[in-house]
C-alpha cells in the first residue's frame, strides 16, 4: 500500500532523468572528438566517445544553443567509439552535442554525457576542399581529433570543407553548397586519390579538377591544388582497400604533372612517396592515408606555402 502512495514520484522521477530506471544501467559516455580545440568547425564532424563495455548502441544529439533545437539525431552505425554527420554545417551559430548509451531499438540506457560546444563561423580566409586524407578518416582513430587532421599542423588557420569517400566529380557535385557559403579567399583543394584508387581515367580526373578550378574563379576563390599523394599496394591489400588493377600509378602522374601546370600548387606527394613510387610504408597504418608523421608533413608545407603566398604582411 504504502509502494503504490509513492508509484507517482517514482515514475516521475525516472521520467524527469532520461526515460525510466533501464537509463541508469551504464555511466554516460565520455566524449573524445576535439572540435572545441580545432580553428574551425568540420563541415561533416565525427562525433567520437570512449566506448563502454557491454555496449553497441549509441545516440548522438546536437542542439542549436539560440533557439534551443535539436538538429541532429544520429545512431553510430561506423563502430562502437564514432559517428560521422554526413549532413553539412552551413548555418552559423553555436551549437552543443552530447552522446548516450541506447540500446538496438533506440531505449536510452544511460544518461546524457555532458554538452561539448562548437561554433559555425563565417566568411573564412583559407579552407580546404578534399576526401578523407584531409576530413581526417582513418580506422585507428576518429576524423573528429586533432591528431587525425593534417590542419593541425597548418601555422595558418584552414576550414576543412573535406568529405571522406569523396571523388572529385563529387566534389564538383558539392561545390555550391559546401564551399560558398564560407567565402574562401583561397580554396586548397587536395583531390584525386579515390578517383585514382577505383580506376578513373586521368582525363577525367583533370576535366573535374579545372571544372573546381573555374568555380573558383568564377566566385573570386583562388585555387591552390595539392599533388595527389601515392598509395602501398602490400599494405593495402592487407586492409581490404579496394585498389584499381590499373596502372594507378601512372594515371596519378599524369594528373600530378597537370596539377603542376596551375599556378598555385603545393608538390605534398613527394616526401610522402619511395624510391618504387609508392606511399612511404613508414607513414600509412594502411597504405592509402597518411598518418600522423605524414599529415603533420602536409600540415607544415601547406601551412608555410599559404604563409609565403598570400600573407597581408
Amino acid at each position: 500500500m504504502k509502494f503504490k502512495k509513492f508509484l507517482p514520484l517514482i515514475l516521475s522521477t525516472c521520467l524527469l532523468f532520461g526515460g525510466g530506471v533501464e537509463a541508469k544501467k551504464f555511466p554516460p559516455p565520455i566524449l573524445t572528438a576535439e572540435f572545441e580545440q580545432m580553428d574551425f568547425m568540420q563541415l561533416y564532424p565525427t562525433y567520437s566517445w570512449l566506448p563502454l563495455p557491454k555496449t553497441e548502441f549509441y545516440q548522438v544529439q546536437v542542439v542549436k544553443v539560440s533557439t534551443n533545437t535539436i538538429v541532429r539525431e544520429l545512431f553510430n552505425d561506423e563502430g562502437f567509439d564514432r559517428m560521422t554527420d554526413w549532413s553539412p554545417f552551413t548555418e552559423e551559430g553555436k551549437y552543443y552535442w552530447r552522446v548516450r548509451v541506447v540500446s538496438k531499438s533506440h531505449e536510452p540506457l544511460s544518461d546524457w554525457s555532458e554538452k561539448k560546444f562548437f561554433e559555425v563561423t563565417a566568411p573564412v580566409e583559407f579552407a580546404v576542399l578534399g576526401d578523407s586524407i584531409s576530413h581526417g578518416g582513418a580506422s585507428y582513430i576518429p576524423a573528429g581529433q586533432l591528431s587525425c587532421q593534417w590542419e593541425t599542423y597548418s601555422s595558418v588557420p584552414i576550414k576543412n570543407l573535406a568529405r571522406s569517400g569523396d571523388t572529385t566529380e563529387q566534389m564538383l557535385n558539392r561545390f555550391d553548397n559546401d564551399v560558398l557559403p564560407f567565402k574562401p579567399r583561397v580554396l586548397i583543394i587536395m583531390a584525386g586519390v579515390n578517383d585514382i584508387r577505383l580506376g578513373s581515367a586521368a582525363e577525367a580526373v583533370i576535366q573535374n579538377l579545372a571544372a573546381l578550378r573555374d568555380k573558383c574563379l568564377t566566385n573570386d576563390i583562388t585555387p591552390v591544388f595539392c599533388t595527389i599523394t601515392s598509395m602501398n599496394p602490400e599494405i593495402i591489400h592487407g586492409k581490404k582497400i579496394f585498389l584499381t588493377d590499373n596502372d594507378w600509378r601512372a594515371a596519378r602522374e599524369q594528373v600530378n604533372l597537370w596539377i603542376k601546370t596551375t599556378p598555385y600548387f603545393i608538390d605534398v606527394a613527394e616526401p610522402l612517396t619511395d624510391e618504387f613510387g609508392y606511399l612511404r610504408a613508414q607513414f600509412t597504418p594502411d597504405g592509402l592515408h597518411p598518418a600522423l608523421r605524414g599529415k603533420k608533413i602536409i600540415g607544415e608545407m601547406i601551412g608555410d606555402y599559404l604563409k609565403k603566398n598570400f600573407s597581408d604582411g
